[in-house]
């Protein structure tokens, strides 16, 4: 692939966050891009089994997910949430960081932790996107295309994937795997099952809070059918496909 092409009709690129989601999410996922030869890119937030399981896996690339926010789990300040994700990911080399919270502060420490490619800036929906080196931090800049809860708030029509296959420049798709698992198509039910105990409900009680109709698991699942005899890539090939200017 030549780095004109990203700009052209490139394809979709998949990555999740993981937002501390279940086990049983997650492998659910991982299971059906892995049947379909599909590479992605996943945003960690914790380790668990599933995590372990996605770092013996080919087709993805594991990144970080920090939570900057005060009273965060992953640690008390900056340099302590990167290294403890680092520990978990020792060779992660991009991010995106929780409710995409950015300052010139966090975006400074990413070459100290191997960080590579940042993956933090929405822009819905538009076209002609492209990759930007910022020779100040040292980082190439990856702005992403969709993500699925700003789609579900904005009720758009689940059934129509294929439109965005025409869009043209760098479309980076993110999923969030609870999304996915309830078929969400508004957020009652995700605020239902946050109340009674996600992310550490079982399975079985989830399964209760899921979707019967159209909803994010529908595009899904016609976005990656449509994937399934074209090339993809994870944010790190496209990174090093990229010439920096």
């Amino acid at each position: 692939m030549e780095e004109n092409d990203i700009f052209k009709n490139s394809n979709p690129v998949l990555t999740f966050d993981v937002d501390w989601a279940p086990d049983y999410m997650i492998n659910d996922i991982s299971n059906k891009l892995k049947k379909l030869k599909i590479k992605s890119t996943w945003f960690v937030t914790h380790d668990s089994p599933a995590i372990q399981k996605l770092k013996k896996n080919s087709l993805i690339e594991l990144g970080i997910h920090p939570n900057f926010f005060s009273n965060s789990t992953q640690g008390n300040n900056i340099d302590e949430i990167l290294r403890n994700l680092k520990k978990i990911v020792p060779n992660a080399k991009s991010i995106r960081t929780h409710g995409l919270l950015q300052s010139t502060e966090i975006l400074s420490k990413f070459q100290k932790y191997g960080i590579k490619n940042d993956v933090s800036i929405l822009l819905e929906n538009q076209p002609f996107l492209g990759i930007h080196y910022s020779k100040y931090f040292k980082i190439k800049r990856f702005p992403y295309y969709w993500e699925d809860d700003v789609e579900i708030k904005s009720k758009i029509d689940f059934n129509d994937s294929e439109k965005h296959m025409s869009i043209q420049g760098l479309k980076i798709f993110d999923f969030h795997p609870v999304h996915i698992f309830l078929n969400s198509g508004s957020m009652n039910n995700y605020n239902k099952l946050k109340i009674n105990g996600y992310p550490k409900i079982k399975e079985s009680e989830a399964l209760k809070y899921k979707n019967k109709k159209i909803g994010i698991n529908t595009f899904f699942d016609n976005l990656i059918n449509g994937l399934t005899d074209e090339k993809t890539h994870t944010i790190t090939d496209l990174s090093k496909i990229f010439k920096k200017n």
